[in-house]
């Protein structure tokens, strides 16, 4: 099994179960950009405590490791975060509780469903809000790759990019100078 295998099963689960989620970070900055490696894909979900037995489940008896049941309760609860690991490939896909902040709110409500595999469609954030999130990235952490996803999103995806919306948000999370950066003028 391939990792964009892994991933798209792992989307499926999800969508079968009606998990709310949001693939963001470098998978949806390769798809709205330019392809580059990547070791794992990371999703926003929007599930509650009382499910966790559920979501346990549905990965643990299909190949995953996926923390006990206990812990993820208490990362929903805390809106924290937690990993899966695919038993025979090793990939791992980082699961970000949704957390009650403004941006992180309108940025899940914004998602929108595009095609990720040629059978399949999955919820996204909007290249936007990836760039935001990767302006985020690169303000805690100054990996250049943060930047270079972005210039690859703006040169393959700049016609669906709402620059009102982004220019507002990069000034609300104060991320001019990150911005700056990327849009030398």
């Amino acid at each position: 099994m391939t990792q964009d295998e892994v991933f798209a099963l792992v989307l499926r689960r999800f969508d079968e179960k009606e998990f709310q989620y949001m693939v963001c970070g470098s998978v949806a900055a390769i798809l709205y950009g330019e392809p580059r490696m990547t070791n794992d894909m990371d999703v926003v979900i929007a599930v509650l405590p009382h499910r966790a037995h559920e979501f346990f489940q549905m990965f643990h008896s299909s190949g995953f490791y996926c923390p006990p049941v206990e812990v993820l309760e208490q990362e929903f609860r805390v809106r924290g975060q937690f990993n899966l690991l695919h038993d025979d490939t090793g990939v791992r896909v980082d699961c970000i509780v949704l957390k009650d902040a403004p941006f992180s709110c309108e940025e899940f409500r914004r998602r929108q469903r595009v095609p990720f595999t040629e059978t399949q469609d999955a919820s996204l954030a909007r290249p936007e809000d990836v760039i935001l999130g990767k302006l985020q990235y690169y303000k805690e952490g100054k990996s250049e790759k943060h930047l270079t996803d972005i210039r690859g999103i703006l040169r393959v995806s700049a016609d669906q990019i709402d620059r009102a919306y982004l220019d507002g948000w990069t000034e609300r999370l104060h991320l001019e100078a990150e911005w700056l950066k990327v849009t030398p003028t």
